[in-house]
């Protein structure tokens, strides 16, 4: 019986030992490393079909009409370690040259502990939705006319980590096709490219608030986009980089203005020389004058692109004036709606009419307002444009503009009158059609047509 206390004794301090042991603290705070195997997934879906499937008016439920599973197999190109993306994932189809991107909306956060850059992944689709949200296509629920947030359980679930991690290699494009929906979400690089001069002693956003900025780079050619960055991001207030270089990026749009963001300031190499922008080229042209824009191409960021005219975001945005089309009739039009912009700002100029040999001249153009909250168009005239927009005098013109169409569009087109240039005899003059607005504050949309000087 002695013996058997004995034992029992010993064990209880054996067991005491082992649980003091335990809880000895280790100042080793790794991240557990993920163990796995490969998943055993033959992928039977792409990226290209996802975005093809969606009829662009309402999200589509994937699989609705299928009795087995959706997969499909992509590779990482997202990060939100540094918190420039929140809740997004971002995936294309192959670790280089990629044919299509798509991005995850999802509540998970810190994805980028298991779903780093490069890494392949498995996702299952069919039961989700495949649309937009303002714009850029996306999958996740339903929400609305919109993409909404994946639940974090039906994330983890849906979602399959490859052993497999590959080296992405950027798709190396001109600024030129990143304004286009052919990139979206996927990981492309600008060379010779450098931040407006603008922006020479500003951060990557606001280090006093947490708002997401705008900054924008430009080519040699005067081809610009937005690098869109989080007021959350952990280099907000890091300077912007004064050179010129190389910027890889992930390829967004934003309710029709084509954007970039970065994943951390690792993607931005941006150390030579700045390349001088020259002026926008400009032109001049003889009387009469008529343009209607019935030359354009029209449709959602379509920008009126006319030899010798000026069109231009003068605080460095991507919107610019675009041609529309309704009723077999095409116009010019612009608004700070949606913009993301504050101020929004867009000029655009005519080529320069020649006036040496008239006495007399007459300008006349035709103008629209939708939703009017507030006048935002100007038209003004200038004999010292040169193609370079910090350094002209303008004038206003007494002009008739439509206004007060608060609910939608008018039938009809409001007429400025004759507006009389015989001061500017003997000259060359530009007409400037400039819009100043706000995505907080002014939005009306106004559309132009039927400019012409006799």
């Amino acid at each position: 019986m002695k013996n058997l206390k004995k034992l029992k004794f010993l064990s209880f301090l054996f067991i005491v030992g082992m649980i003091l042991t335990s809880c000895v603290q280790d100042d080793d705070f790794r991240t557990p490393e993920i163990t796995s195997v490969e998943p055993d997934i033959e992928p039977n879906f792409t990226i290209a079909l996802l975005k093809s499937t969606y009829d662009g008016f309402e999200p589509v439920e994937l699989g609705a009409d299928s009795d087995i599973p959706l997969f499909i197999e992509a590779y990482v190109v997202s990060s939100d370690e540094s918190g420039n993306f929140f809740k997004t994932l971002i995936i294309q189809d192959a670790p280089e040259n990629p044919t299509a991107g798509i991005a995850i909306s999802t509540e998970a956060v810190d994805l980028y502990t298991k779903y780093e850059p490069g890494r392949k992944i498995y996702f299952r689709v069919d039961g989700l939705y495949t649309g937009e949200f303002a714009g850029l296509p996306t999958i996740g629920t339903r929400s609305g006319d919109e993409i909404g947030r994946i639940s974090v359980e039906d994330f983890e679930n849906r979602i399959f980590r490859s052993l497999e991690s590959e080296t992405l290699v950027p798709t190396v494009i001109p600024i030129s096709q990143a304004l286009s929906d052919a990139r979206l979400s996927t990981l492309v690089q600008f060379e010779n490219v450098q931040f407006l001069s603008e922006f020479n002693g500003d951060t990557y956003a606001n280090c006093d608030s947490t708002f997401s900025e705008n900054r924008v780079i430009e080519d040699c050619e005067n081809n610009s986009i937005v690098v869109r960055n989080s007021g959350f991001a952990d280099f907000r207030c890091v300077a912007l980089p004064t050179g010129n270089g190389t910027l890889t990026a992930i390829t967004s749009v934003f309710n029709g203005t084509y954007q970039l963001f970065i994943r951390d300031v690792e993607d931005v190499d941006l150390t030579g020389d700045r390349c001088a922008i020259d002026p926008i080229e400009v032109g001049v042209v003889e009387l009469p004058f008529m343009e209607n824009f019935e030359g354009q191409s029209a449709g959602t960021g379509a920008a009126v692109n006319i030899e010798f005219w000026t069109n231009v975001n003068v605080n460095g945005g991507a919107r610019i004036w675009e041609v529309r089309e309704f009723s077999s009739n095409k116009y010019a039009q612009t608004s700070a709606f949606n913009s993301d912009e504050n101020p929004y700002e867009a000029w655009l100029i005519t080529p320069g009419l020649n006036l040496q040999n008239q006495t007399s001249a007459t300008l006349n153009f035709d103008t629209k307002d939708g939703f009017y909250n507030g006048d935002a168009l100007t038209v003004s005239v200038s004999t010292d444009y040169n193609g370079d927009i910090t350094n002209a005098t303008w004038t206003d013109l007494n002009a008739t503009i439509a206004q007060g169409s608060t609910s939608g569009y008018p039938e009809n087109f409001t007429n400025s009158g004759n507006i009389d240039l015989s001061a500017y005899a003997g000259q060359v003059v530009y007409i400037r059609f400039k819009y100043v607005g706000s995505d907080s504050g002014v939005t009306t949309t106004y559309q132009v047509d039927n400019i012409s000087v006799q």
